[in-house]
């Protein structure tokens, strides 16, 4: 074998070498940037649950015996709508959990 491929063949495999750990390097920093990104933003959802635990009640009538969830309200001339995650309208069917990537689970008020 010749002395200056078995060099340039070293040297290639290097090259890929290094920009395969530059790859990583950069996962890593983009890793890193999410996870600061991520940090502020946890007290939007400390926010967010605590404006759902004071307007879920709105939406929640408890009686001696039972719990009425209302599907809308309406406050002057708007209306808001609760929808429940524990409820699967298509299907008519009450669920045990819903994975949702939400801060609360029991479902949106839009």
């Amino acid at each position: 074998m010749n002395p200056k491929s078995k060099k340039k063949k070293i040297i290639s495999v290097a090259q890929q070498l290094s920009n395969q750990l530059s790859a990583v390097n950069d996962k890593f920093k983009q890793l890193k940037k999410l996870r600061e990104q991520i940090g502020k933003l946890k007290s939007l959802y400390a926010e967010h649950d605590q404006l759902m635990e004071e307007l879920l009640p709105l939406f929640i009538e408890k009686t001696p015996d039972a719990f009425i969830v209302k599907r809308e309200v309406t406050v002057g001339t708007e209306k808001y709508r609760f929808t429940p995650f524990f409820y699967d309208e298509k299907k008519a069917l009450v669920r045990a959990k819903v994975w949702k990537s939400t801060a609360f689970e029991s479902g949106t008020i839009e």
